[in-house]
């Protein structure tokens, strides 16, 4: 089949044909575009239009429809929805999963995660620092009734979650400060702490015990417990956490929460040396 042959690159040199810079430029805007495309569709969280593509980046009209064409046939994006709404396609869930088999955080990130989510029937998450927020890189979603649904690729402040607390628990005062300062909002429920240093005193508590909590921090009625992943220098590179409805964070199976996290947290710590 077609879409089983693997392509030969040439260079300039081998097609006889070499660039102008204008063409190096319309190349290098059409990839950005691309990319802005695929950001608007995992931004929005759901099917678009090329319309609001349009709209949304301000690309000519002609450029969109050319672009969306050549996406659609290399099955980046795909029909979706109602109408003639788009949305990420398959040959992106290709490269993500062959990333994600080079990742030993993801790959045995996400076999401990669904192992700690079967134990609890909570909603587990894996999250990592990212350009100094806290992002969901995994999840598996819990199996009771009654759950907490989150979202692979949300960014949040870290003062926001227990777990995002804990990934900054290795920085100095002086970066932690830096960090903080910089990024430090207002939760949803106004309940999570803003003051920096009341933040700093928290952050280096969690760290010493190996866990972290938080209830209604970010979302009502909703609470978490959180424990590092750390590297083989002690290194806190991710953070295991369940998240549950509040109704389930009470003393008796908090604890029980956290003897369940910090074990599995443990686990993925060894096995990545």
């Amino acid at each position: 089949m077609r879409t089983s042959e693997k392509p030969i690159l040439k260079s300039p040199r081998q097609t006889g044909k070499v660039a102008t810079k204008e063409e190096d430029s319309n190349g290098s805007r059409s990839v950005r575009r691309a990319f802005d495309i695929f950001e608007l569709m995992l931004q929005c969280g759901e099917p678009i239009t090329v319309a609001q593509i349009i709209t949304e980046l301000a690309i000519p009209k002609s450029t969109a429809y050319e672009l969306v064409r050549t996406l659609l046939e290399g099955n980046y994006i795909a029909p979706s929805g109602k109408g003639s709404a788009l949305f990420l396609g398959r040959r992106l869930f290709e490269l993500g999963m062959a990333y994600r088999s080079h990742v030993d955080l993801l790959r045995d990130g996400s076999q401990i995660a669904e192992e700690l989510r079967n134990e609890t029937g909570e909603t587990v998450q894996l999250s990592v620092l990212e350009n100094d927020l806290m992002m969901v890189i995994f999840k598996e979603e819990g199996i009771r009734q009654l759950r907490i649904i989150s979202n692979v690729g949300s960014r949040v402040p870290v003062n926001w979650a227990a777990a995002g607390r804990l990934l900054v628990s290795d920085m100095d005062d002086k970066a932690l400060t830096s960090l903080l300062t910089a990024t430090v909002l207002p939760s949803p429920t106004g309940r999570a702490i803003t003051d920096v240093k009341k933040l700093i005193a928290q952050i280096r508590r969690f760290r010493r015990q190996g866990y972290a909590t938080e209830l209604n921090e970010a979302n009502e009625h909703a609470g978490c417990v959180a424990a590092p992943v750390v590297d083989g220098s002690g290194r806190c590179i991710a953070a295991l956490s369940i998240v549950a409805p509040e109704q389930r964070m009470m003393k008796k199976n908090r604890d029980s929460l956290i003897a369940s996290v910090t074990a599995a947290a443990k686990k993925l710590s060894r096995r990545l040396g």
